[in-house]
């Protein structure tokens, strides 16, 4: 299944005005443009002269936004990694939430990462597969990504570990902070902290399979982020930690497709400036 980008070109120019805290009086002073044609570019139009004056008043790459734009742009996609199985489930209409399964090929000892929607596709593929789940990582406490964590406990038994800043946290979590490390097997996990979509939005680096794997939750979308909605500074600093991870590592977004770090640093609107 070829999952849909998940911000187009009317997200990243509407995120970044939010963000930045400006009117679209402020963003037409900005930019040189008119009010109208800021209120159309968030509608979906796209015009390129115009979408470079507002990627130079909204500090976002222009190349990038002028290709998202226009539609020609898609991530490059790493292939398949043994012990590695993304799981995409409804969200809003065409649109997907993602989850993933992480195993170590010897042991069968097996992670997930945020649960989706609907649990099932994880419960029937770890059964079908013969893998043991251990533990079951949660990114944020969004409710697409978290409701099927009761199923998944109550069928194998499982931990859950999220971060201690988050609201909500589920009875007897182990809650944890920036720097938390865990093997399982053969699979090493290490926790670092992307706050700003909410407050202890955590990204989980996973080494030990063909490649190092990110699971990024909404700190970042191909191209792109998840809403701001607790800080759109903190959510940019965080966003460029993950950056730093090697550019061969693969990206696994809350929702659309899978990038890399390689790809993030070239075309993601709010951190290749």
């Amino acid at each position: 299944m070829k999952l849909l980008v998940e911000d187009e070109y009317c997200d990243i120019v509407g995120k970044a005005q939010k963000g930045l805290q400006l009117s679209t009086e402020e963003l037409s002073q900005r930019a040189g443009v008119s009010e109208a044609e800021i209120r159309e570019a968030r509608k979906g139009a796209f015009d390129e002269k115009v979408a470079r004056a507002l990627a130079g008043a909204l500090n976002l790459s222009a190349e990038a936004l002028v290709e998202i734009g226009k539609g020609d742009w898609y991530p490059e996609q790493p292939g398949d990694i043994e012990g590695f199985k993304l799981i995409s489930t409804p969200f809003s209409g065409e649109y997907l939430v993602n989850s993933c399964i992480v195993w170590d090929t010897q042991t069968s000892l097996a992670v997930v990462f945020d649960t989706g929607t609907d649990p099932a596709p994880t419960i029937e593929f770890i059964k079908a597969n013969n893998l043991k789940l251990d533990t079951l990582y949660i990114t944020h406490m969004h409710r697409d990504h978290v409701a099927g964590l009761d199923a998944l406990r109550q069928e194998f038994d499982c931990s859950v570990v999220v971060n201690q800043l988050e609201s909500d946290l589920p009875e007897g979590a182990i809650s944890i902070r920036e720097g938390y490390q865990a093997a399982h097997g053969d699979i090493k996990i290490r926790a670092i902290e992307t706050i700003g979509h909410t407050a202890g939005g955590t990204s989980y680096v996973i080494d030990g399979l063909s490649r190092r794997v990110a699971v990024v939750g909404d700190a970042i979308f191909a191209g792109s982020m998840g809403g701001a909605n607790v800080s759109y500074e903190r959510a940019l600093e965080t966003g460029k930690e993950i950056l730093k991870l090697g550019s061969e590592t693969v990206v696994v977004p809350g929702h659309g497709p899978l990038s890399t770090v390689a790809e993030e640093k070239r075309m993601n609107c709010y951190l290749s400036v």
